[in-house]
């Protein structure tokens, strides 16, 4: 099995994982904020990516003006403006890093075994991001592309 899930416990393991909820608001303000400067900047996008790397602890925002998302191939590095912003989490990074990573995600533990590579945090990651990408979908009327670095989690929203 490449991931364990647990129930969240209450005592001191808790402060050496990652609780990644608590990333929400910041990121969906990051997004947000993000979309709203490229629009004094530039104008309408015509789609919006959301481009993250959870074992390096970043995401990007990507745009297209006039490139479609076909044009740009559903990738976001293909993107007309690429890496627009960028936020780093560098606390994901160095919790991956360790022997026995472990991230906490709607009051679950996942621990992460390196074993059998990253898929399983991009998913994990991927499926808490969709919720949010729904959102800007939601309020920016937008496409947008959800992917993960190297991996088969892409979506359009």
């Amino acid at each position: 099995m490449e991931e364990i899930k647990t129930e969240a416990p209450t005592s001191e393991k808790q402060r050496n994982m990652i609780n990644i909820d608590k990333n929400t608001k910041q990121i969906e303000e990051f997004i947000q904020n993000s979309i709203e400067r490229f629009k004094i900047e530039n104008g309408n996008p015509n789609s919006i990516g959301i481009y993250c790397c959870p074992w390096a602890g970043w995401l990007t925002t990507n745009f297209n003006l006039d490139k479609t998302l076909n044009e740009a191939e559903n990738n976001c590095p293909d993107f007309q403006f690429v890496e627009f912003d960028f936020l780093e989490f560098p606390e994901w990074q160095e919790e991956y890093e360790s022997d026995h990573p472990k991230f906490e995600i709607n009051g679950d533990i996942i621990e992460h075994n390196h074993d059998f590579g990253d898929e399983k945090l991009n998913e994990l990651i991927f499926n808490y991001l969709k919720p949010i990408a729904l959102k800007i979908k939601d309020k920016n009327n937008s496409n947008v592309l959800l992917q993960m670095l190297d991996s088969n989690f892409i979506e359009l929203i």
